[in-house]
């Protein structure tokens, strides 16, 4: 669990600072996708648990859609900061990890995991058990919708070290890993470099994700008692038919529970 030890320290130390290193990213744009899936697939029900909400920005997000929602991620700080956040006020927001979430939650319409906690699971038994904990979270007929990269985009995003001019700064990323093969663990490094005065200083972030193929990602959903009815690709937010896991960023997957 070394990993994911990791992972809750990493976002433990940028929580205060996450939405504004991540502003440039369209996460209104990429809960459009989800709820476009879990309309064509699920239920019609509006109650929704975000799972893995960081900071709470899916949670307003799916709530301006007019989702009843409930958010958890295992970072105590990304958690305070989602519960600060303006247009999430009322929302109830937990701490728990995917594969071992609060207790309690049950009868959700849709079941989301936005913007690839799921890719933080680096060991099949772990995505395993967060897709059975998704599975329990579920009523009778409701739906589990997921993104999780694809190996085009780790290649193409991590293959080479780049830097990001961004004014007063920069931002450097590249991959650890020798060689990001299909079904392995990546390990990426993230360094911001930030003008203060005269001086610079510097945020690092170190991600160990792993790339699940199709072939896994069907495999473990079925022995946790899910079934993949949809794989959408994705570009950017842009929704992209059929799902290629070479050409495109991600997929974008609908499940629903097998008996």
């Amino acid at each position: 669990m070394a990993h994911v030890d990791e992972t809750l320290a990493s976002y433990e130390s940028i929580a205060a600072r996450y939405d504004d290193l991540n502003s440039r990213m369209d996460t209104a744009g990429l809960v459009d996708r989800f709820v476009e899936a879990a309309d064509r697939h699920g239920p019609g029900g509006r109650r929704l648990l975000d799972a893995g909400c960081g900071t709470g920005r899916s949670s307003a997000a799916f709530r301006a859609r007019g989702f009843e929602v409930t958010g958890y991620d295992l970072s105590p700080a990304m958690v305070a900061e989602a519960r600060r956040r303006r247009e999430a006020e009322g929302i109830r927001f937990l701490v728990g990890r995917l594969e071992a979430p609060p207790p309690g939650l049950a009868g959700f319409d849709v079941v989301a995991c936005v913007d690839l906690p799921m890719a933080y699971l680096t060991a099949d038994d772990l995505l395993r058990r967060a897709l059975a904990a998704a599975r329990d979270q579920l009523a009778e007929d409701g739906v589990l919708v997921f993104d999780l990269n694809t190996i085009g985009y780790y290649r193409r995003t991590f293959g080479v070290p780049t830097v990001a001019d961004r004014g007063d700064r920069y931002v450097a990323w590249f991959a650890e890993t020798p060689r990001i093969e299909a079904d392995a663990v990546v390990v990426t490094q993230f360094d911001l470099f930030e003008r203060s005065g005269t001086s610079w200083e510097r945020v690092s972030m170190r991600h160990v994700q792993r790339h699940h193929s199709d072939r896994t990602v069907r495999r473990e959903a079925e022995r946790a008692g899910l079934r993949i009815v949809a794989a959408h690709g994705l570009v950017g937010t842009s929704a992209q038919e059929p799902a290629d896991e070479d050409g495109h960023d991600r997929i974008l997957y609908v499940a629903r529970r097998s008996g």
